[in-house]
C-alpha cells in the first residue's frame, strides 16, 4: 500500500513528537475475551484526527464506518447483534501520537470496546499498544507502524512498501509517451522515500529521469523547479506531494508554459477539481480502489461501489465521494466480515484469526483482493493492481480502462499488463 500521501505537511512535525507513541500498557488482555459484546450488541470505538492539523484528511474515516454500520443494522445486525459506535467512544487524537495512545488506552481499559474501527490519523501512536492488547483494529494506513501486529488491519493491507507499485507508475509514463521525467517530493522522509523508489526504478522501464527534487520545502515556491524542468524538456511529472503542493505545481506550470503530463499519487477529490477547473485538465491520479465514477459509467459491473454511493447518500451524504470515508467503509466491512466468520460465540482472537485466514477480501467489490496471510508483512502474492482517473473538463474520468475493467495489473518488476487475480472487481 502506498496511496494516500495527503499527510506530509503534518509529518513535518514528526521529528519533534515521534518518541511519544511507543509506550505499551502494562496490562494485557491478549485479545482473548469479548469486551463490549452483549446478547444484542457489539460496541466499538474509533480514533481519528478530528481537530488537529489536516483533520479534514482523516476525520471522515468515521463517517464511512457509521454509514456501513447503519446499513448492517438496518438489515438486522450481525447474528442479531447491532453494531454500536457511541459518541463517547469516538475519540479525537488531535493529530498527535501521545493523545492517540491515551485515547486508545481509554477505549480499551476503561470503555472496554471490542474493537477499534475507524482509525484515521497521521501519527498512529497507539499501534504498538493495540497490537499488544490483541484488539481488532481497522483503518486508514498512512504509516509503517500498521505492521506492528496481526490484529491491525489497514484498508488496503498493513504493509507499507514504496517500491511496490512503481511498475504501475512506469506504465502510465510509457502510455503517455514520456521521454523526460521529473520527480518532486517534500523534504520529509515519507514523501522523499516514496519518490526515491521511482527515481531508482524508472530507468529499468526505459524511462529517463532528467529532473528530481526530493527536498522540496513544504509551502515553497515551485517556480524554480518548473523553470528547470522546462529547460530539461520534462514532459511527465510525478509528484509525492499533498493536494496543495500538487496544485501549486500545476499553477506554476501553467504560468511558465511547461506542458507536461502529471501523475499524482494523491488528489482524487471532486471539490479540488471544482475549485481549480481547467487547471487540472489532463492530470492523472493513481488509485487503489474502484473509482466512484465507475458505478455510473459501467452499470452493473461494480455493484459494490453502487451500494457504497447509495448508502452514503442515505446516511452520510456530505462524504459520499470522499476517499477517506471510503477507507472507513472498507474498514467496517472488513470488521463485519471477520465477525461473521468468527460466529456467534465471539472473542477478539477469533475475529483476528478469521480475518488473517482470508485470501480474497475485496470489501464487497471495492478493491483488488487482499491476501491477509501475508498482508501484514509483505505486498501479497500479486499481481499489483491500480486504477486511474483523469481530470477532463471538470470531471474525473476512469483512464486506461480495458473493456469495462478499471484495474490494470502488473507483476513485480514489469509494466506489462497481466491477468488480475480471481475476484478482482470488474475482472
Amino acid at each position: 500500500m502506498r496511496r494516500c500521501l495527503a499527510v506530509f505537511s503534518a509529518l513535518a512535525m514528526a521529528a519533534a513528537v515521534a518518541g511519544c507513541g511507543n509506550a505499551v500498557s502494562s496490562s494485557s488482555a491478549g485479545g482473548a475475551g469479548d469486551p463490549g459484546v452483549t446478547a444484542n450488541s457489539i460496541t466499538v470505538g474509533s480514533i481519528a484526527n478530528v481537530t488537529g492539523i489536516l483533520s479534514s484528511d482523516f476525520a471522515p474515516v468515521v463517517d464511512g464506518v457509521k454509514a456501513y454500520f447503519d446499513m448492517v443494522n438496518a438489515e438486522g445486525g450481525v447474528d442479531g447483534r447491532k453494531l454500536l459506535l457511541p459518541g463517547s467512544d469516538q475519540k479525537d487524537d488531535q493529530g498527535t501520537p501521545s493523545t492517540d495512545l491515551a485515547v486508545a488506552e481509554q477505549l480499551v481499559e476503561q470503555n472496554h470496546v471490542f474493537a477499534v474501527v475507524g482509525v484515521g490519523t497521521p501519527f498512529f501512536g497507539a499501534a504498538n499498544f493495540l497490537a499488544h492488547e490483541g484488539v481488532p483494529t481497522f483503518g486508514y494506513q498512512v504509516s509503517a507502524n500498521w505492521d506492528a501486529g496481526p490484529s491491525l488491519f489497514g484498508a488496503y493491507g498493513s504493509y507499507l512498501d514504496y517500491a511496490t507499485g512503481v511498475m504501475s507508475d512506469a506504465y502510465v509514463a510509457n502510455q503517455l509517451g514520456a521521454t523526460s521525467v521529473g520527480v518532486v517530493a517534500y523534504d520529509v522522509a515519507q514523501s522523499a522515500d516514496a519518490c526515491q523508489a521511482v527515481v531508482n526504478d524508472f530507468p529499468s522501464y526505459g524511462l529517463k529521469v532528467t529532473f528530481q527534487d526530493l527536498s522540496f520545502g513544504i509551502g515553497a515556491d515551485p517556480t524554480p523547479d518548473v523553470l528547470k524542468m522546462k529547460q530539461d524538456h520534462v514532459d511527465f511529472l510525478l509528484t509525492c506531494l499533498d493536494v496543495s503542493g500538487n496544485v501549486a505545481f500545476a499553477q506554476a506550470m501553467a504560468q511558465n508554459g511547461l506542458d507536461a503530463h502529471q501523475l499524482w499519487l494523491n488528489g482524487y477529490d471532486r471539490s479540488t477539481l471544482q475549485q481549480y477547473g481547467s487547471l487540472l485538465n489532463g492530470v492523472t491520479v493513481a488509485l487503489e480502489h474502484v473509482p466512484f465514477e465507475a458505478a455510473a459509467d459501467y452499470p452493473g459491473v461494480y455493484p459494490g461501489m453502487a451500494t457504497y454511493l447509495s448508502e452514503m447518500a442515505k446516511y452520510e451524504p456530505t462524504q459520499e465521494y470522499g476517499e477517506v470515508a471510503l477507507d472507513g467503509w472498507i474498514s467496517a466491512c472488513q470488521f463485519v466480515t471477520g465477525l461473521r466468520a468468527a460466529g456467534r460465540h465471539l472473542t477478539q482472537k477469533k475475529v483476528v484469526s478469521a480475518i488473517n485466514s482470508e485470501t480474497n477480501f475485496t470489501a464487497d467489490g471495492l478493491e483488488p483482493p487482499l491476501y491477509w496471510p501475508t498482508s501484514h508483512t509483505g505486498p501479497g502474492p500479486g499481481p499489483w493492481c491500480t486504477s486511474y482517473v483523469q481530470a477532463e473538463s471538470g470531471n474525473w474520468v476512469p483512464e486506461f480502462v480495458k473493456g469495462d475493467s478499471v484495474f490494470d495489473c502488473f507483476a513485480q518488476g514489469s509494466d506489462a499488463l497481466v491477468t488480475p487475480r480471481t475476484g478482482t472487481p470488474g475482472g
